[in-house]
């Protein structure tokens, strides 16, 4: 049944919004147009069955679709719970949003590596610079005449209603030709907001603000400046733009002083952004003579090897699986999420974000438990669980078992709370972390070294400083060199954004910095199938 231009009248509980739809749209469609959060972790591909709704008394729905009926539990489809991304609407109703996309409860990385010391002399005013990540936004409020960062805010994304990644978002952004000014103002407008929260709460006007510094990566910096990202989600992945010019904050819906400008850091390539320049020059990557690397694993994972002789640089999708897409009982990490899985006395534990009750498993407790199991016997170097019916280790015996499909899964947690492990995730972990070693191995490669003649690697973002290094390099998302090399740099997008903000001078060596990386597009290398496949043993 498609669209047509009958005309209905949608409720979307519990927010009480009231929404135009046409019949036979999609209630996802129908959400983003009204501005209703819903989670899209797939992006509306109908994979991941986390845009949970359901009808109220009266029910708008069309009939189940054949994706609903397999991704839904019979518990579910008889209380009536919908996919946002298959259930067409086709008359007035209620529904009620169950997976609501919240900000609140998010652990999000605001904090840096080292100091802000290159201060402009003879600067007024305030600046706000702002790490635009695809999953998570910070904005830092800094005093340019008193040289200090006076407050920061952090918040979801509000983009993640239209798709957990990059592609996904391009794919949104090219679907209508309202859809690139609506995605783009559901981040400008969350984005205005916070900035007038942190001039209030400093005694300032919004007016006092005369400049906003951008670090994002580019398909985030492309929607920010509402710029389609359409020509970087195909072959050969170019982007409209490396360094977009400043422009005026009013015209994507900023409101600070009348003059107040924005600048955004540049770009490398379609998958390489401002956002690992702005990290490489904090870091001085280009200007120290030693090989050091930089790994940010996010909803997308770049990788940037060298050091003042020249640097290669390359990006690998890696973030899905490790933000909680396509994992059955994946999440972000927020309040209930299982961060941390041990073995004590011979006993699982699973520790959780705020200490409540397991909802689900983020990133870093993905990585332990996996780690964990390699560790004990329980999933083989193939990456295949063990067979429920032949295990004997008293430990894990009564957790292991089948699905209702047969698919065999371990309970991480009580059946109070029943958070499993399936193996339909190992394998989606495994392209992860598959993608990720093809990329270091590539890279190092490039400089012509091996894994131990790394100086150091740094790991940044809000990922990389929450996992488990061991368990990391276990399953191999990071070289397995000797430990005291690795360390966690924090929020180094911000930190360059803070930088370029606070000295014109080092905004103007970013512009170098981007010279000096040589982008490596590992899909295009003639082995890069072989070498893939390999890389997803453990």
């Amino acid at each position: 049944m498609g669209e047509t231009d009958e005309k209905i009248t949608i409720t979307f509980m519990p927010d009480n919004i009231r929404a135009e739809a046409h019949s036979g749209e999609l209630a996802a469609d129908a959400a983003s147009s009204a501005g209703v959060r819903i989670g899209r972790h797939c992006g509306g591909a109908g994979v991941c069955g986390k845009c949970r709704v359901m009808a109220g008394e009266e029910n708008p729905f069309a009939p189940l679709t054949k994706t609903e009926e397999n991704l839904l539990t019979p518990e579910e489809i008889e209380k009536g719970v919908r996919l946002s991304c298959c259930a067409k609407v086709i008359k007035n109703g209620t529904i009620h949003v169950v997976d609501r996309v919240k900000s609140a409860g998010h652990s999000i990385l605001e904090g840096f590596s080292r100091n802000i010391s290159e201060w402009a002399p003879d600067c007024g005013g305030y600046g706000v610079a702002v790490d635009i990540g695809t999953t998570t936004v910070v904005c830092y409020l800094l005093a340019l005449s008193g040289n200090e960062v006076v407050d920061r805010i952090s918040f979801l994304n509000p983009q993640v209603a239209f798709g957990d990644d990059v592609i996904s978002r391009i794919a949104y952004s090219s679907s209508q030709p309202e859809a690139l000014e609506r995605i783009q103002r559901t981040l400008t407008g969350e984005m205005d907001k916070n900035i007038g929260t942190m001039a209030k709460r400093n005694g300032i006007f919004k007016e006092d603000i005369t400049e906003i510094m951008i670090a994002a990566n580019t398909v985030m910096e492309h929607l920010f400046a509402g710029v389609s990202p359409k020509s970087i989600g195909h072959s050969p992945y170019m982007p409209e733009f490396f360094l977009m010019p400043p422009f005026k904050a009013s015209a994507v819906g900023i409101n600070i002083n009348e003059a107040g400008i924005v600048k955004m850091i540049p770009n490398v390539a379609g998958y390489v952004g401002a956002d690992i320049v702005a990290g490489v020059a904090a870091l001085d990557m280009d200007r120290q003579n030693k090989i050091r690397l930089l790994v940010d694993i996010g909803t997308n994972n770049e990788i940037v090897i060298g050091g003042s002789e020249g640097m290669f640089c390359c990006a690998t999708a890696a973030g899905p699986a490790l933000e909680g897409a396509r994992i059955q009982y994946g999440m972000r990490a927020s309040v209930g999420a299982i961060d941390k899985v041990t073995l004590e006395n011979g006993l699982l534990k699973c520790q959780t974000i705020g200490g409540e009750a397991p909802k689900g498993l983020c990133g870093s407790g993905l990585i332990d438990a996996i780690a964990l199991l390699l560790n004990e016997g329980i999933i083989n170097e193939s990456g295949r669980f063990e067979y429920p019916e032949k295990c004997r280790d008293e430990r894990f015996m009564t957790r292991l078992g089948r699905s209702e499909s047969g698919m065999v899964r371990l309970l991480l947690t009580d059946e109070e709370h029943p958070v499993y492990l399936t193996q339909k995730d190992i394998r989606e972990v495994q392209l992860a972390v598959g993608a990720v070693k093809v990329g270091v191995e590539v890279m190092l490669e490039q400089v012509g070294i091996t894994k131990d003649k790394i100086a150091e690697v740094c790991l940044a973002g809000a990922f990389g400083n929450n996992i488990d290094i061991e368990s990391a390099a276990r399953v191999g998302l990071i070289p397995d060199i000797e430990r005291s090399k690795i360390h966690g740099v924090k929020n180094t997008s911000g930190l360059g954004a803070c930088l370029s903000l606070a000295s014109e001078k080092f905004y103007e060596r970013t512009k170098e910095t981007a010279q000096k990386m040589s982008y490596v597009e590992l899909s295009s290398l003639p082995d890069f199938q072989k070498r893939f496949v390999k890389a997803m043993s453990f």
